[in-house]
């Protein structure tokens, strides 16, 4: 097992340099799982890019929020901001914060730092994750994970080469060509969130035809890429959760295009549970 050392303060959010940013609850693990990779092609002058969301089970709204990225040159910047609303708030009250920073090599992305605050009931979860070149250099995660003997230890090896969940609202390809169709589908994301560290495995599904009802709403193309969901480390291989979630074959997130970029943004993530399918889908979206 790894032993990592704490973050200092600086690290956390609320403190002097990240307070001014908004951030992201941590969504179910399902819907984090599904937040792909990000990857831009860099640009001279900075690109902002805003959307609001809502979050659906079985069609009734139990949430929502905000995401906004800033992309300037070979850097990135990702905050964003979620939380229950309506009567879901009676059964769970839950809201959080996070942001993430990085930069790009191509089609590839370096992510450097990810952190996470987030509150459920009287759960107060932190997730914080230095990285160099997409490699983990030290995290920290409380609560930890309850230690069993049938969990699969996470070792230094399980941590290179990721992309924490933050780092992954929006995906590069290779063209302006492929910014529609298979070639958007065509790819593993390697995630890790500060506890699991597991694979998404997109496929192509199909297309659809997006129609906005408003300025700020999108209305074109959307490709849909179907998600297996492989764990790797971190986790129980027994669990009912792991195996249901690895089982799941309801799991989809649609892609759209960003401006005239090799860029495409996630504008939908649905996942099948017990009380019914659940879905994050963009309300406005804004790209300057």
């Amino acid at each position: 097992m790894l032993k990592w050392k704490h973050f200092s303060s600086r690290w956390m959010l609320g403190s002097s340099d990240l307070r001014h940013r908004a951030g992201l609850s941590r969504a179910p693990l399902a819907l984090g799982l599904l937040a792909g990779l990000i990857g831009v092609v860099p640009q001279v002058s900075a690109t902002e890019i805003g959307a609001k969301f809502s979050i659906y089970v079985a069609g009734i709204p139990v949430g929502g929020g905000s995401v906004s990225a800033s992309v300037k040159g070979h850097r990135y910047e990702i905050d964003a901001f979620a939380q229950t609303s309506g009567i879901s708030r009676l059964f769970i009250d839950s809201k959080g914060r996070a942001v993430s920073k990085g930069s790009f090599s191509g089609e590839r992305i370096l992510p450097s730092m990810y952190a996470l605050n987030s509150k459920e009931a009287r759960i107060h979860n932190v997730v914080q994750i230095a990285m160099h070149s997409g490699n983990v250099s030290d995290f920290s995660a409380s609560p930890p994970l309850i230690k069993r003997e049938d969990r699969i230890p996470l070792t230094r090896v399980h941590t290179r080469g990721i992309v924490d969940p933050l780092s992954s609202l929006l995906m590069s390809v290779r063209s302006k060509n492929d910014r529609v169709g298979k070639s958007v589908c065509d790819r593993t994301i390697r995630m890790f969130d500060g506890r699991w560290r597991y694979n998404i495995e997109l496929f192509y599904k199909g297309m659809k035809d997006i129609k906005g009802q408003g300025a700020d709403q999108y209305s074109g193309p959307a490709t849909v890429c179907g998600a297996r969901v492989r764990f790797v480390a971190g986790h129980r291989p027994d669990n009912s959760s792991t195996k249901s979630l690895e089982n799941n074959k309801d799991i989809e997130a649609w892609f759209i295009p960003v401006a005239d970029d090799p860029v495409v943004a996630i504008y939908r993530l649905q996942i099948g549970t017990n009380v019914g399918r659940m879905v994050l889908a963009a309300k406005e979206m804004h790209i300057d």
